[in-house]
């Protein structure tokens, strides 16, 4: 029996043993464990259990390192905005007719390998051009000092600053535009967990202020956290056409934004 088979055969076994709305919350807890809380609490770690590799590896120097209050402070946050998106989640649930129905679909039949391929390219490129310009808006001067500059309180990121921000940005950039996009596209529940799955452990590795994983997306928002002003959007395609991923290129164009 080939892999495809087998998972088949286990997501046959799952539809048919509970309630669509119990798998779909379930999955949702699930994914944000495996995506984001727990590689976020790894790379919180390596500070303490291997200090001498954390030092060489870190992309900003040791004296703008946040202290351990302020670390804390970001992970209670940080967790309050997954339980509310997972409450919001529920209750969107429940109210839409209890848990023997689902919001996405669980079809019985699990989308193949390239179907999977085509989803998760196509949200990649969704997500990217959403939350550029989420966040762009995110940075006007009307905006940024009542919702984003709670998110840049950290000059040099940690993993669970990724998602410490206001409950407003957190569902506008940090939610919808990683989960609306397949939702809206009709694709299996599975292809959008998996999705959610990789950008939650990207988003991790982007604000764990590391680089021996040579993500070019860690250094770029490492940038973003220290200059402000510069790559706002996730692998850099939306920064390249809009000419946002030099420093200082508001102030070549006359357009120095003056919120931070």
């Amino acid at each position: 029996m080939d892999l495809h088979s087998q998972l088949q055969t286990t997501w046959t076994s799952i539809i048919t043993t509970y309630r669509p709305g119990v798998i779909e919350i379930v999955a949702d807890i699930l994914v944000q464990l495996v995506g984001f809380i727990i590689p976020a609490a790894i790379y919180m770690l390596i500070d303490v259990a291997f200090p001498k590799f954390s030092q060489r590896h870190k992309i900003q120097s040791p004296r703008r390192q946040p202290t351990r209050q302020q670390i804390l402070h970001c992970i209670k946050i940080s967790l309050f905005n997954h339980t509310i998106s997972m409450a919001m989640h529920g209750a969107m649930l429940y109210t839409a007719g209890g848990f023997d129905h689902s919001l996405m679909n669980f079809g019985p039949d699990i989308p193949s390998l390239t179907t999977f391929i085509g989803d998760f390219f196509f949200a990649l490129l969704a997500r990217e051009i959403s939350f550029y310009y989420v966040h762009r808006a995110l940075h006007h001067p009307r905006i940024y000092a009542y919702i984003h500059k709670m998110h840049h309180k950290y000059i040099t990121p940690v993993a669970f600053a990724a998602e410490y921000a206001h409950p407003i940005e957190h569902i506008l950039a940090n939610v919808l535009p990683i989960t609306l996009p397949l939702y809206l596209k009709g694709a299996h529940g599975l292809s959008i967990m998996a999705f959610v799955t990789f950008e939650l452990w990207e988003a991790a590795a982007d604000h764990s202020g590391y680089d021996f994983l040579k993500l070019p997306p860690a250094e770029l928002h490492d940038l973003h956290h220290e200059k402000f002003r510069v790559n706002y959007g996730t692998i850099g395609l939306m920064d390249w056409i809009h000419g946002t991923d030099t420093y200082g290129w508001d102030r070549k164009e006359g357009k120095v934004d003056k919120a931070k």
